[in-house]
């Protein structure tokens, strides 16, 4: 029982663990994944930018001030390249295409010219793929010759764009026909350490995941109008790197980045971020494999062993502190060690996993209280039911031993009135004595275990436990003699004869629990208790009393129903006499007179 038990937990916990897992390698939980990812950027905050990088932008004050529809002049771009010279700009890096000859030769003669005597200008190239019918249709635009010629360095400005069109990675190159071009931030990166020789190095096009600084904004930025107007310090760019680029919105250069999905970062900031990842050396690194497979199985293991282990409240906390442990180390590697460890798959496992295993003991245990209800609903009161629901403990098949107290009470010579009158009126006389029997019975208290006909068989103190149950019991056979007084006014004229009733009391241990078997059981109590409550009942027609209760009874109940000693009695199949007691109230003369405590009785019928 106790495997059976665990398996089905398991299998809920462990298979739907699983299913999450099958879900996440097909890729479903992708966007999902990235969302956190940039969750982890603006919890981690903004970075100080550590290279000299300056964005000139043009923006659009710069459209307004110079009065140029785009594009602008390339001697317009010439003079900016002199003048960043004339500052001493260390890098000057241009985040625009030059792929097509001007139709007047001399602003490209011009631009060429300042590129030449600058010296350390590097150019954007920009590579395309467009699917078609016929298959992909490929191309890289590069500066054209005579402005190339003279260029420091130029490549690809290409970033990528994940599913929910935010850029959080680029390429570090770009294979194309033979040849691999390198990134455009590569370029800058190599040409600011110095190392030169790494023209005629190999490449490896891999996608780097930037580790952006922070938001839109975050490195220092000069309108381009204000450079060529000189209204800044030439000092401001000495041996800085300048990047110059669109900011203006219409220019449709921007880009929603992890920090903000709402304010865009223009495309020549991204790659400011992409040029510090390189020099920093610190990109975002994806933990993937089988690290992740074991910190994932781990995860889900260790969710499906606490929701079978503990209770449901203290799984919940262990469930949800491991939740935050996971996610608070998840952030602390990605902060301060660049670490992208997955999160929504194992996190969705363990929800998942919990809440499947929850959702099952919530149904399993619904149906069981729908069945504990059903089988005490008629037999207890309603705060005894929800005794019985809040605490099972007991009612496993079998049962357990509890000292409890029963009352049987039986209508006298019913069998006979029953040959006298027709079944439906036996019917009718039982349909409005026992409801109003049973009712006695839960308002003191106690539970009925059966109806045999005519009598009934009530239990105080199991399944709940009154500390009083003995004077209830006494209390409740009281009230059922009074009740079957008061029916005798409406069914002695049906009848033709007046109804009496005999009730029995006896406390002591006994078995009480469902017995039966699996497939039927009834809640019910067994031993030597039951039958000599069920003794004294049938020997209350032979000493002529209402009520017989046993000396244990008399003992438990105490003084507050007032009892006297009737006499020694010797029960069938008992060798040794007890003392019966009868409640005061119901002794009159002709009991009176047949008190004898001296010589035992001995009962003359079952």
């Amino acid at each position: 029982m106790a495997i059976r038990k665990w398996i089905r937990p398991l299998s809920i916990g462990l298979g739907l663990a699983a299913l999450v897992f099958l879900i996440y390698h097909q890729g479903l939980l992708d966007v999902l994944e990235l969302k956190s990812l940039d969750a982890r950027f603006q919890l981690r905050g903004p970075l100080p930018p550590q290279l000299p990088l300056i964005l000139v932008s043009i923006d659009q004050d710069s459209f307004d001030e110079l009065g140029f529809a785009w594009p602008w002049p390339r001697s317009l771009h010439a003079e900016l390249i002199r003048k960043l010279a004339a500052s001493e700009a260390r890098l000057i890096a241009f985040d625009i295409l030059f792929t097509e000859p001007k139709s007047d030769p001399e602003e490209d003669q011009e631009l060429a010219g300042a590129i030449q005597a600058a010296g350390n200008v590097i150019l954007a190239a920009e590579y395309t793929h467009v699917p078609g019918a016929f298959g992909p249709k490929e191309s890289i635009s590069l500066p054209i010759p005579l402005i190339r010629e003279h260029a420091l360095a130029y490549g690809p400005v290409n970033l990528n764009h994940d599913q929910d069109g935010i850029v959080r990675s680029a390429p570090l190159a770009i294979p194309f026909q033979g040849r691999t071009y390198p990134a455009f931030a590569f370029q800058i990166y190599r040409a600011f350490a110095g190392r030169d020789r790494l023209a005629s190095e190999h490449v490896a096009p891999t996608d780097i995941p930037i580790n952006f600084r922070g938001p839109a904004r975050s490195y220092p930025i000069a309108p381009y109008y204000r450079v060529l107007a000189d209204e800044l310090d030439p000092s401001f760019f000495r041996d800085r790197i300048v990047l110059v680029g669109p900011f203006a919105s219409s220019l449709h250069d921007t880009f929603p980045s992890p920090f903000s999905a709402s304010q865009p970062t223009a495309g020549v900031e991204i790659q400011a971020n992409f040029i510090e990842t390189l020099a920093a050396n610190d990109p975002i690194i994806s933990v993937r494999g089988w690290t992740h497979g074991v910190v994932f199985s781990f995860l889900a293991a260790l969710t499906t062993w606490a929701a079978v282990h503990f209770k449901p409240l203290r799984a919940s906390g262990l469930i949800v502190g491991l939740a935050l442990a996971y996610a608070f180390a998840a952030l602390y590697l990605f902060a301060y060690y660049q670490l992208w460890i997955p999160v929504v798959a194992p996190l969705s496992a363990t929800v998942l996993s919990y809440g499947g295993i929850t959702l099952d003991n919530y149904i399993r245990e619904q149906k069981e209280r729908m069945r504990v209800r059903s089988m005490f609903s008629k037999y207890v009161s309603p705060d005894v039911m929800e005794e019985i629901l809040e605490n099972r403990e007991g009612l496993a098949l079998g049962g357990r031993r509890r000292h409890i107290t029963v009352l049987f009470s039986d209508v006298r010579g019913f069998t006979s009135i029953s040959e006298q009158i027709g079944p439906e009126q036996v019917v009718a006389f039982l349909s409005d004595y026992l409801p109003q029997a049973a009712q006695l019975v839960f308002k003191h208290g106690g539970t009925v275990d059966k109806f045999i006909g005519d009598a009934v068989m009530a239990i105080f103190g199991a399944p709940k436990s009154h500390g009083d149950d003995a004077l209830r019991a006494v209390r409740a056979g009281l009230e059922m003699i009074e009740l079957i007084d008061t029916m005798t006014q409406k069914w002695s004229p049906i009848i033709g004869r007046p109804f009496k009733v005999g009730v029995g009391i006896n406390s002591g241990d006994a078995v009480v629990g469902s017995i039966g078997s699996d497939i039927r059981s009834d809640f019910t109590a067994i031993g030597d208790t039951v039958n000599l409550a069920a003794r004294l009942e049938g020997l209350t027609k032979e000493l002529g009393v209402s009520m017989l209760i046993s000396e244990t009874t008399a003992e438990e109940a105490g003084n507050a129903v007032p009892l006297k000693a009737l006499r020694r009695i010797k029960v069938i199949g008992r060798e040794a006499p007890l003392l019966v007691h009868t409640p005061v109230s119901l002794v009159d003369e002709s009991v009176e007179a047949s008190i004898n405590l001296d010589e035992p009785y001995e009962q003359q019928h079952k």
